[in-house]
């Protein structure tokens, strides 16, 4: 008796385990879905239009047609001297930091400043699609 239900057992192990290995198999035969249980659509996210940055997107277009093209937006922005107008990485960034006020900084952050790009210019050369 103890024999025949070790066979069973094992037996519905066996067939257990290629029933599995054979799902995948079956659903793309028989042209049947997968077996994903989604228990709910899930709702659309709700997204605030008027962020202050989704608000002041293209306030800056018509200054060359109402100021007769004298002044550039870039002009209008606040901010320090070395990132206006300036589109890179972080390594190039400090680069154009360091050639604009590097003479003016105080010794520890001027140290700090050429340690970082000592590390940004070791990793962008060791590492990265840019080698």
């Amino acid at each position: 008796m103890f024999v025949l239900g070790g066979l069973w057992r094992a037996g519905s192990a066996f067939f257990h385990s290629a029933g599995t290995l054979l799902l995948p198999v079956r659903t793309i035969s028989t042209g049947t879905s997968c077996q994903i249980r989604m228990h709910a659509i899930p709702q659309p996210k709700v997204v605030d239009r008027w962020t202050e940055k989704r608000s002041m997107f293209g306030v800056y277009d018509n200054i060359g047609i109402l100021g007769d093209f004298k002044a550039h937006p870039k002009d209008l922005i606040l901010a320090p001297c070395w990132l206006k107008g300036f589109r890179g990485n972080e390594l190039q960034r400090l680069i154009r930091k360091k050639k604009m006020v590097g003479d003016r900084m105080m010794t520890l952050d001027r140290h700090n400043l050429e340690k970082r790009i000592r590390f940004l210019y070791r990793r962008f050369n060791r590492t990265g699609k840019h080698r």
